[in-house]
């Protein structure tokens, strides 16, 4: 498996909603940067504020595309950017963002795994 494939499988596993297959794509001790949220320090910590806007706010995702992909490989490491066109819903409603995000990968035997993500706006219309 490349990092690219990688980026792939996270973005299908999180546009199908599919909470266990998207964070089976993170090492335990990644860090997640995310828009209107805090720093998470772990895939737990993510998680469990994950299951919280699924149970308090009806939160699903309802579609995911990447696009503009780039990889760089540094040492074992992988840099990952792209951007992100996402469609959530809660009980609110759906909401549309247009964000770009960074993801460093790292080698886990014949996979990658997410050991950071950062996610921001990316000033496109929305």
């Amino acid at each position: 498996m490349t990092p690219l494939e990688a980026l792939d499988g996270l973005v299908a596993a999180f546009a199908s909603s599919d909470e266990d297959a998207y964070f089976a794509w993170m090492h335990p001790d990644a860090t997640f940067v995310l828009p209107g949220s805090p720093r998470f320090g772990s895939r737990e910590e993510y998680r469990t504020a994950w299951r919280s806007w699924v149970a308090d706010d009806g939160f699903r995702v309802l579609a995911c595309t990447s696009a503009d992909q780039h990889v760089q490989r540094v040492g074992k490491t992988a840099v990952a950017t792209h951007a992100v066109l996402t469609t959530v819903a809660t009980h609110g409603g759906e909401v549309t963002t247009h964000e770009r995000e960074t993801v460093v990968l790292v080698p886990d035997g014949d996979r990658w795994l997410v050991v950071h993500e950062h996610l921001s706006p990316s000033g496109a219309a929305q």
